[in-house]
């Protein structure tokens, strides 16, 4: 962290000690999710409106820190965090690789936690680099809070987290079917009832990964997703990945995760990545640890 920012936030804390009006302005900027332990005992309730899912929605929970939150690259009872492993032998929900696709796990470092865990300054975890995450990826590692806004024919999901954004298409249209591939790929989506929105995403760049353990894909990656609305303040996120250049059959990614409607005036804090703040901190900070590591 930098003095810059260490000295910012001192500030702003001191100042809303001292001041009741500072204090009740900052309450509207920057806000904090309720933790999981909130919902904990909290059903879902009120009656949602119909093909609607606008509004800020947060996951309440960090997703998959080993992976996609289905099938996370531990071993039973979470063992294998500290990594070491070139393939997910052991890992309590394999997926089912085709030849290629463990081939190209196997190039694939990610920093963990996980079976295939490596050092933050040895990564080559494009989230690591400052690069886009790219979709899915940003969706099976840092859901986080998103805004949904949506249009006559479109459906558009804004998350500060590295400035990432999707714009679904609702009007009809087909997938291209010779697309430029992008990072975020290319979406559709359609109602399948009132309360049930679903999207088909392809053309996503096959430098992307899937999730923070590394898994790939190939330009052939389909990956289908459901928003079920089950009640006014919830809604249900799974997500469907089909590759049949990695992977031998479809696999689930994430399953009915509930998604928590947040206040209409709530802030989602900023959180970008910088390339210019990150390159200074390897230089200070990763440059050292690589030195070090050679001595040994």
């Amino acid at each position: 962290m930098s003095k810059r920012f260490v000295v910012s936030i001192v500030a702003v804390i001191a100042a809303g000690m001292f001041s009741p009006l500072l204090r009740a302005q900052d309450e509207k900027w920057n806000n904090i999710p309720p933790t999981r332990a909130a919902y904990r005992d909290k059903k879902p309730s009120g009656v949602p409106p119909r093909r609607d899912i606008t509004g800020i929605w947060d996951t309440a929970q960090a997703l998959g820190t080993s992976g996609a939150p289905e099938h996370p690259a531990l071993g039973p009872g979470g063992r294998g965090s500290q990594g070491g492993q070139q393939d997910e032998t052991g890992i309590e929900k394999p997926l089912p690789y085709t030849a290629a696709g463990l081939a190209a796990l196997k190039k694939n470092l990610p920093s963990g936690p996980g079976v295939r865990q490596v050092d933050s300054v040895l990564t080559n975890d494009p989230a690591g680099k400052c690069d886009p995450l790219g979709f899915p990826y940003m969706f099976s590692w840092e859901f986080r809070t998103i805004n949904v806004v949506q249009t006559a024919k479109q459906v558009i999901m804004l998350s500060p987290f590295y400035g990432n954004y999707r714009v679904i298409w609702t009007d009809g249209r087909q997938p291209p079917k010779d697309p430029d591939l992008r990072y975020n790929g290319y979406s559709v989506g359609t109602w399948m009832d009132d309360y049930t929105f679903v999207v088909r995403t392809t053309g996503m760049l096959p430098k992307t990964w899937l999730d923070h353990a590394g898994r790939p894909h190939s330009d052939q990656l389909v990956v289908d997703e459901t928003f079920h609305r089950v009640s006014a303040d919830t809604i249900e996120y799974t997500q469907k990945i089909t590759d049949p250049v990695m992977y031998t059959e479809p696999w689930i990614a994430t399953n009915k995760l509930p998604v928590h409607l947040m206040p209409p005036d709530f802030d989602i804090p900023e959180l970008q990545c910088s390339p210019s703040e990150f390159a200074e901190y390897n230089n200070q900070v990763g440059g050292v640890v690589l030195r070090d590591s050679s001595k040994k």
